[in-house]
């Protein structure tokens, strides 16, 4: 679906089929804003647990049972706070914080031989965050050509897998890291991840899978979209960048914000109904499953003045791009350094930057909202 026919399509659902079940995905949608709310805010009637039977597969002996099976996003608190709790400082902003200057350091190293016409998707919106959270958990950054392919395969964005063979070589990856970390801790989410307890119990090694493929698919997917977007927002809006250009210190943080509000890289999170309920008016049983439409809400009239105009200016925005409720994602600080810090590199290394709009491929599928290949042409600085 294309960009224009999709945002008519949302306002159209806001309108007249808030929430709407449809038969051929055999689940409920929902699109506006608060009923978005309330299902994202209430684990007690909306669970994110059972959907754990659509991740697990087994991967050997020791696997117990799931790749994404035992990770946060498959749980519902208690559980999920418990286990969040055990990764919160590492993800905290004082501690995304102190990665500024390494993050400046890859951006700037990344940008340094770019001229002329490339694709900002692989050459710089891709290797920027994989680099960063391969570092994070510990691995080689030289593998972040085989992570994207993996992670792009995962969640349907593309790659060369299939999603069972996806999960499978991603899973033998990180039991070899897992194994070499028992043996040699180093200074790293993964060793750290080994040394925790939780009930007073080390984390098996089902749980420690779901941990470190969950953090390295939100660490890349999120943020490359998020840039990929923000250049093409930018483009289309010749007069916002102009702006920014002109007040980076001041506009470039509303400028993200909007970004993430007006072109939401994650569309579409589900829940299912623990418990018979109605949610806007509809009567949703026990075990049904619903789709959050995060970029409808997101475009909600009700909520957002100009809700279909990019508007850079916009404060206060409090847009759900990241979620909401115990679930609200844990990357969030992460994601806004990298693209504060890699935006303002880019526009500060090329005075002009063109969106070859006849070449860009978007991605295709409901879940992610990005670019597949986004061509730039540009003049240094």
């Amino acid at each position: 679906m294309q960009s224009a026919n999709l945002f008519d399509w949302y306002a159209q659902m806001r309108k007249n089929n808030p929430v709407y079940f449809d038969k051929s995905w055999g689940c409920w949608k929902v699109f506006t804003y608060e009923l978005s709310l309330q299902v994202l805010r209430n684990p007690q009637t909306f669970s994110s647990s059972v959907g754990e039977q659509m991740f697990s597969s087994s991967v050997g002996e020791n696997a117990e049972g799931g790749y994404l099976g035992g990770s946060l996003i498959l749980m519902d608190p208690p559980k999920h706070t418990l286990f969040r709790s055990l990764v919160n400082k590492s993800f905290s902003a004082r501690a995304v914080q102190a990665l500024e200057p390494r993050i400046e350091q890859i951006a700037n190293s990344l940008l340094s031989n770019l001229e002329g016409e490339f694709d900002f998707v692989e050459s710089f919106a891709v290797p920027l965050p994989v680099m960063v959270i391969a570092e994070l958990l510990g691995v080689s950054p030289e593998d972040r050509a085989l992570f994207k392919d993996l992670t792009d395969s995962i969640v349907g964005t593309g790659g060369s897998e299939d999603f069972e063979s996806a999960q499978k070589k991603l899973a033998q990856y990180f039991l070899n890291v897992i194994e070499q970390r028992r043996k040699q801790p180093k200074r790293d989410l993964i060793s750290e991840l080994l040394a925790s307890q939780v009930e007073g119990r080390t984390l098996s090694q089902a749980e420690l899978l779901g941990f470190v493929i969950l953090l390295l698919i939100a660490g890349n997917e999120t943020t490359t979209n998020l840039l990929g977007n923000a250049v093409y927002a930018l483009f289309e809006n010749r007069e916002s960048l102009r702006k920014l250009r002109s007040n980076m210190d001041e506009l470039l943080p509303l400028t993200i914000e909007e970004v993430l509000r007006y072109y939401s890289p994650v569309q579409l999170p589900h829940r299912f109904a623990k418990v018979d309920t109605t949610l806007g008016g509809q009567k949703i049983s026990a075990g049904e499953q619903i789709a959050v439409w995060i970029g409808s809400a997101n475009r909600d009239e009700a909520k957002f003045a100009q809700a279909d105009k990019f508007v850079i200016e916009r404060k206060p925005n409090e847009h759900i791009a990241f979620g909401a409720g115990p679930h609200m994602c844990l990357g969030a600080p992460l994601a806004r350094l990298e693209a504060k810090v890699a935006l303002r590199a880019f526009l500060t290394s090329f005075r002009e930057v063109e969106v070859l709009q006849d070449k860009a491929q978007k991605i295709q599928g409901g879940i992610i909202y990005g670019f597949k290949r986004l061509p730039v042409e540009v003049k240094r600085a």
